[in-house]
């Protein structure tokens, strides 16, 4: 295992720090935003800017890799995160804000398709698993973790936000001075969304409904904790412990995902989602414990969703397709994190902070409900080995091609260039 790893562990440093600053900056613009008096629904559109910003990067991305290479390309996407994150304290304007929250999430796309494909590139088959493992680790940990650092400084003044661009800036020294040779990009292809919905229709509208339950807790849970009267340790406890749940649950989850029927239990992870969710809103304003030990619970069961929905999909398609397939549905995962906190800052606008879990529960409730008429209308799931679960790690782009069943996989990456010229690097 340590023969294994030591190659990596100055890519394991170098995600580990850029997600502890990633962590630390998502609570901590939801804070400032509500102590700044944004209004409900500006907010909305600020933060949901992140997952346009996203998507747009696994668009775009990929070229600029090729032309420049990983090492330059991680330190220019660094750059401007931590540019971005600056200017926040700076330009105290929503639509500012919504600009800087655009390019962060281009450029941590950026930063997250170099280290996953050096990875993907450098992991032996055998290996993979373990690796996809301790990456998964890295991401909810990492994340995770930098939720506690709200509480070293204070959220209205600019020393968190320069405490995140130094995390972020610092990410960058362990794999600049890395020894071994920078990787291709992972090989992958286009499905399109058609063929998928009409492969698996619950795994298309799982994949789009658990990015919109994610972003909206993600984004707007700490304006609603602010805005329901918590502490900066409430939110901390609120939002770190919540996403250390998710990571907790993964596995026993995935368990039963790989031994029952899968549409059995999406549709009860989906309904447990809206109990809790409603619970939660029972609790608020009666007891904060009461709210973060059941936001334990919640996240170890909503980030399971996009595992369980990829599973499902992968059901029914070839093996040869199970990496162009992730490409297709993670476009649809992204374009509900956009929908999603619009959609839920519209609610919070007229009922409260609790509009959140109201519409958190009513996804859960939709999918639920689709899940259902799926197993009551849909075809069984082949007869066969069935797709193994397997956990996808938090904002990933590429982590599925660590999965050893993509080794053998000659898929084409189409990037709309003539030709891919040779890395430019020149490596020690």
């Amino acid at each position: 295992m340590q023969h294994t790893l030591s190659p990596f562990i100055t890519l394991f440093t170098s995600i580990g720090l850029l997600l502890i600053g990633n962590g630390l900056l998502g609570t901590l613009l939801g804070v400032r935003m509500s102590e700044e008096a944004f209004a409900t629904e500006v907010i909305g559109v600020v933060t949901a800017c992140y997952s346009v910003g996203f998507v747009l990067a696994t668009r775009v991305c990929p070229g600029v890799i090729v032309r420049s290479g990983h090492i330059r390309s991680f330190a220019a996407f660094a750059a401007l995160a931590a540019i971005s994150t600056l200017a926040y304290p700076l330009l105290i304007n929503p639509w500012a804000w919504a600009g800087m929250r655009l390019l962060y999430g281009f450029s941590l796309a950026g930063l997250y398709m170099v280290t996953e494909s050096w990875l993907n590139d450098r992991t032996p088959t055998e290996r993979r698993g373990q690796v996809l493992g301790v990456y998964s680790i890295i991401t909810y940990v990492g994340l995770g973790g930098g939720q506690f650092l709200l509480l070293v400084g204070r959220p209205g003044g600019f020393e968190l936000f320069s405490l995140a661009a130094m995390l972020i800036a610092l990410a960058v020294v362990p794999l600049s001075i890395t020894r071994i040779s920078s990787p291709e990009l992972p090989l992958t292809g286009r499905i399109p969304l058609r063929d998928l919905l009409a492969a698996s229709p619950l795994g298309l509208v799982g994949s789009a409904l658990s990015g919109t339950i994610a972003a909206s807790f993600l984004y707007l849970a700490p304006v609603y904790a602010r805005d329901s009267g918590f502490s900066d340790t409430g939110i901390a406890l609120l939002m770190g412990l919540s996403i250390l749940g998710g990571f907790l649950l993964q596995w026993p989850i995935g368990h039963l995902s790989d031994r029952f029927n899968r549409r059995d239990v999406m549709m009860g992870v989906s309904l447990a989602v809206a109990l809790t969710s409603l619970g939660i809103v029972y609790a608020t304003g009666r007891s904060e414990t009461a709210v973060v030990m059941m936001a334990v619970l919640w996240g170890g069961l909503a980030f399971t969703l996009y595992p369980i929905a990829v599973s499902l999909a992968n059901d029914f398609l070839d093996p040869s397709q199970f990496l162009a397939a992730s490409a297709g549905l993670l476009l649809v995962h992204g374009l509900g994190m956009i929908a999603g906190p619009l959609i839920a800052t519209q609610l919070m606008a007229l009922i409260g902070p609790s509009g959140l879990f109201w519409m958190l529960a009513g996804a859960g409730l939709v999918l639920a409900g689709f899940a259902w008429l799926r197993q009551r209308v849909g075809p069984p799931i082949p007869v066969g080995e069935p797709s193994t679960y397997r956990v996808v790690p938090r904002e990933s782009v590429y982590a599925g091609g660590l999965d050893p069943r993509f080794e053998d996989l000659q898929l084409e990456l189409s990037l709309d260039l003539d030709e891919s010229p040779p890395d430019p690097e020149t490596e020690p």
